[in-house]
């Protein structure tokens, strides 16, 4: 089925492809809408639509309102035939989905990431749950036209390899092939990219962007990911790296990142960063009220603390919160987005850490008195945004949609 959904897109022309694109989009659509949309004429399009019809790309789905006539005929893309997997390999998770050509999810699973998370031991579990969705009724291999997979930078997009990223609770994974493994095990064709610019990819096709021209998405866990959408493209950073904006220096006398240069982002307001600035504080002998010892203490503990009151993590949160809402203002200054998307671990467990940075942000950015940005935590997918976007990245390389470029 992925070769034959590939090659019957391949042998359509230009406005067929348009027209699906339209329909996968915005369906469902009477022919007058997709006509008002592409400004073609009937005759036109009648002879686009046919064939799409009668290869099941497209097809009628119910009936529209009337306007004074006869009521007209809806159109969509097939869902029922054409299947993507998404896959989310993350610091802390993997996460496997199924979706529809529409980023609709009908499968989920995923796993956390352990000491023994190798390379391989992951490709072997995400094959498990393939296997296991694949069982099930609807949902059988033949249907999958591809797969696609976001996870941490830095890459090569090209060869599909994940060359050295940091902070993996297991060894190995340094220069792994991983879309060659993955394409070994599952059989299927594999499109790699950054887990951020597959989450707002996500959001700006299907999600909470949609209709918007420019759009952002911070998560901010581990390390603190960023992806954007400019007029219509990915914005891509030197070697595609993903965390480009969490090593944007916010004093050049700051403590010292990871990265090796001085006063960045991430080294005030990553989970490690808020880790060890907390431990910190309770060996120079401040108080809090988490009643664990200081090796015991995990983010998720400072978070809650912070919104029970407790004032060491309150104050922790928020001075990290500051740095991220001042990065981020910036950040709003050279791309002007309409939207921003905060999400990740540490948004989701503190409610302190999104509401001080983003009103840090809402007051610092240059055009802060039109209120053109919206702020929005965790966007319309939420935590499964990564791998729904890998997922409709398929599409959109096999519609060879510039976005994705």
């Amino acid at each position: 089925m992925s070769g034959k959904f590939s090659e019957l897109m391949h042998s359509m022309d230009e406005e067929a492809v348009r027209v699906f694109d339209i329909l996968q989009k915005n369906g469902p659509l009477t022919k007058a809408e997709v006509l008002n949309i592409t400004g073609m004429k009937l005759t036109t399009l009648n002879r686009v639509m046919q064939p799409m019809q009668d290869a099941r790309l497209i097809a009628q789905t119910g009936i529209g309102e009337s306007s004074g006539g006869r009521k007209p005929v809806l159109y969509d893309v097939n869902t029922a035939d054409f299947l993507t997997v998404g896959i989310d390999i993350s610091r802390l998770h993997v996460e496997v989905i199924i979706s529809d050509i529409k980023a609709k999810i009908v499968f989920r699973e995923r796993f956390e990431m352990e000491a023994l998370s190798s390379p391989s031991e992951v490709v072997y579990r995400i094959r498990g749950i393939l296997d296991k969705a694949f069982s099930y009724p609807g949902m059988e291999r033949d249907r999958i036209i591809g797969a696609g997979l976001g996870t941490v930078g830095p890459l090569d997009r090209k060869k599909g390899t994940i060359l050295n990223a940091a902070n993996f609770s297991s060894a190995g994974w340094v220069d792994v092939p991983i879309r060659q493994l993955l394409e070994e095990s599952l059989g299927l064709d594999v499109i790699i990219d950054n887990g951020a610019n597959t989450a707002v990819l996500a959001e700006y096709l299907f999600g909470t962007g949609k209709n918007l021209k420019n759009i952002s998405c911070f998560i901010c866990g581990i390390g603190i990911r960023t992806g954007a959408v400019s007029c219509g493209s990915l914005v891509r950073t030197i070697n595609d790296a993903e965390d480009a904006f969490g090593h944007m220096v916010v004093d050049v006398d700051g403590r010292n990142c990871s990265c090796g240069n001085f006063g960045c982002v991430e080294a005030y307001s990553s989970i490690p960063a808020i880790v060890n600035s907390f431990k910190a504080a309770l060996k120079k002998g401040r108080h809090s009220n988490i009643s664990k010892t200081i090796d015991e203490i995990r983010y998720t503990d400072i978070c809650a603390a912070a919104d029970g009151q407790d004032e060491l993590a309150k104050e922790i949160i928020a001075d990290a919160a500051v740095i991220f809402g001042t990065g981020l203002a910036n950040f709003i200054n050279l791309l002007n987005p309409d939207m921003v998307i905060l999400s990740g671990p540490l948004v989701k467990h503190s409610e302190l850490f999104y509401e001080v940075s983003t009103g840090i942000a809402s007051r610092k950015y240059y055009l802060h008195r039109e209120k053109r940005v919206v702020f929005m935590k965790g966007g319309y997918f939420g935590e499964d945004a990564i791998a729904v976007g890998a997922a409709a990245m398929v599409v959109e390389n096999i519609l060879g949609k510039r976005v994705i470029l």
